[in-house]
């Protein structure tokens, strides 16, 4: 898995490549968004268009990640969400808890409204 980060503002966009479902992916998230909101961020959009694929253990990487967030009042949003992991949002009902957008710049838009 690979994470790229770039800064707009207050927001911090977090593009995500390959499978999310290793330990060491949460940890690597994790910092990366310690790291922004060291930086002032309290807006972050999570871009899955590179994650084909996405277990229990990513799901809970992203939950976690939420969390830490909300917990310094800041707000997430998810885009690039294929059918696959549509479907794994729905069955966990997850759906209900993140924000999903079509596409980054609109959830950005939405963070900065």
């Amino acid at each position: 898995m690979n994470i790229d980060v770039s800064l707009e503002n207050e927001i911090a966009v977090l593009r995500i490549e390959g499978r999310l479902w290793e330990e060491g992916d949460s940890i690597e998230l994790d910092r990366m968004i310690d790291e922004a909101l060291a930086r002032g961020c309290t807006g972050f959009v999570t871009d899955l268009t590179g994650v084909p694929i996405m277990n229990s253990s990513g799901l809970g990487s992203l939950i976690a990640a939420m969390k830490k967030i909300r917990s310094r009042s800041g707000e997430m949003a998810l885009t690039g969400v294929n059918d696959r992991l549509d479907h794994l949002f729905r069955i966990t009902r997850l759906y209900t808890v993140f924000k999903t957008f079509d596409d980054v710049d609109a959830a950005v838009e939405n963070l900065h409204a």
